[in-house]
């Protein structure tokens, strides 16, 4: 039985890092577009809005765009492990059912979506979409403004 429960907790041990992995990869790719991004701004207030800055302002509204789809496919990606973590939960619970561990995790999440009723409708990946697409519009209204 022992080796058994050894397995589910190894397995959802492993699902839980490949969480924290994808969601590490969306920080770091979101830290280098913004370091891009600002360096690129700095560029253009010191060289001026002229049309030679249109090779910076268009890169710029790509890796928005390109940093909005990384974050659903990571979104996706992290979904998929929590899913995955939550079913083998779900099996450790059932050999243990004098734990009440599914009681206890609905209880805690009873008590969060009371502190916290508007903040928990916000989803965090949507955060993060917003960010990228505020880089890409940042970059497309530059771009406009060079343009005309």
């Amino acid at each position: 039985m022992a080796d058994g429960i050894d397995v589910l907790l190894q397995l959802w041990k492993e699902q839980r890092e490949a969480d924290r992995q994808t969601e590490n990869q969306r920080a770091t790719l979101t830290n280098i577009i913004i370091i891009v991004v600002a360096a690129g701004l700095g560029f253009i207030a010191r060289a001026g809005l002229r049309s030679s800055m249109l090779v910076v302002t268009i890169p710029m509204m790509v890796l928005g765009f390109y940093g909005a789809f990384a974050c659903l496919k990571f979104h996706e990606r992290c979904a998929f492990h929590v899913a995955q973590a939550r079913g083998l939960r779900k099996k450790i619970a059932e050999q243990f059912p004098d734990l009440k561990i599914e009681a206890a995790l609905r209880a805690s999440s009873r008590e969060q979506r009371g502190r916290f009723p508007r903040l928990r409708k916000i989803r965090l990946y949507m955060v993060w979409i917003t960010l990228h697409g505020a880089i890409a519009a940042a970059g497309a209204a530059l771009s406009v403004w060079i343009i005309a």
